[in-house]
């Protein structure tokens, strides 16, 4: 059991997150969808007014942020590389009191983003209103020779949020070549690629198809559309187009890593694992991709197999989901949701 091999765990990776940091401002709607439709609908054609019953929560966010915040709570040491302003310093300070924020840059604008969490076709849905700020050009000049250096030292680096970074591609380029200079695992996580769909070949061509990317964490949207463009070289996707999808990349040495809200799982060299998730009412519904995120390179660097990773992945984004506010969830919580899902992998 998982418990067995995690419960006194003391990890000695290092971790380097990009480039990141949200001012995150999360609204609940109580109903479905078609209901707030109409209620906007009604207040529109009143000429303005108020729509009562959100529930409202604010603070630390952004997919580089949100994958610090696991990991330091798990113990793991952690460092961020981000451009943001000194408000936006001030909350990181705040909410990521024991992480080493030595290469968190003031020099740019705060990125934020209203999430819109709201019950539709069954299930609950976030839609995000973003203003990337700096991080729509944070490329790899912003790199100092210091920031190289930790990269270099790393077990572990990751850029994300390539969707809202306009210089997205040069950054995982340059970084993730770097890494391959001092032997580092490359994880990379597009977050959704639909703004920059013109890009994506780009993208493929330069690092996702290049040898550079280690492991590629992807929800099934982010996967198919990244698959889109390699798949015109190899072959039409038939009745499993997620798997198939997957096996394009995977074959390529690249490590799938697949998070939907029924299952995970992992592609590496035509192999596939896979693990069902629980099911509950979650709380809420944004940042549950960067628990997972944070929990599957934790578990790797703890030396689970995929399985395993991937019960733990699982777990994670469960414990979190569990409760409300933006707080990652304890190691003791995730491993009491790992007992279950554990369980549940067995039949």
């Amino acid at each position: 059991m998982l418990r067995d091999k995690l419960a006194r765990a003391k990890p000695s990776f290092k971790v380097v997150a990009m480039p990141d940091f949200y001012l995150d401002y999360l609204v609940s709607y109580p109903g479905k969808f078609e209901a707030l439709t109409n209620e906007l609908d009604s207040v529109a054609r009143r000429g303005g007014g108020n729509i009562l019953g959100w529930k409202h929560t604010v603070g630390r966010g952004g997919n580089a942020c949100n994958l610090v915040a696991q990991l330091a709570k798990l113990g793991a040491d952690v460092v961020p590389i981000i451009e943001t302003d000194q408000l936006g310093r001030s909350i990181m300070e705040q909410s990521l009191s024991h992480v080493d924020l030595s290469h968190v840059k003031t020099t740019g604008t705060l990125s934020s983003t209203m999430s819109l969490e709201v019950a539709h076709s069954g299930r609950r849905v976030n839609i995000m209103a973003s203003n990337p700020g700096s991080h729509s050009g944070f490329g790899p000049e912003k790199l100092t020779d210091e920031d190289k250096d930790l990269i270099r030292e790393a077990n572990f680096v990751c850029v994300l949020n390539w969707g809202q970074n306009q210089r997205g591609t040069d950054l995982a380029e340059t970084v993730f070549q770097v890494a391959r200079e001092g032997g580092v695992v490359t994880f990379f996580d597009p977050a959704d690629p639909t703004p920059r769909a013109g890009d994506i070949q780009g993208l493929s061509a330069r690092v996702l198809t290049s040898g550079l990317v280690d492991v590629l964490s992807v929800n099934e949207n982010e996967l198919l559309q990244l698959a889109s463009v390699v798949r015109d070289e190899t072959a039409e996707l038939g009745e499993a187009p997620l798997f198939e999808a997957a096996s394009v990349f995977s074959m390529l040495a690249v490590r799938v890593d697949l998070h939907t809200p029924e299952f995970s799982a992992t592609f590496m060299d035509g192999q596939r694992v896979r693990v069902p998730c629980l099911k509950f009412e979650p709380a809420k519904v944004t940042g549950a991709g960067d628990v997972w995120n944070a929990a599957d390179i934790f578990a790797q660097g703890m030396g689970l197999d995929h399985k395993e990773r991937l019960i733990f992945g699982n777990a994670a984004a469960a414990a979190y989901l569990r409760k409300p506010g933006l707080d990652p969830p304890s190691l003791e919580e995730i491993l009491s949701e790992a007992d279950r899902v554990e369980k549940l992998s067995e039949h």
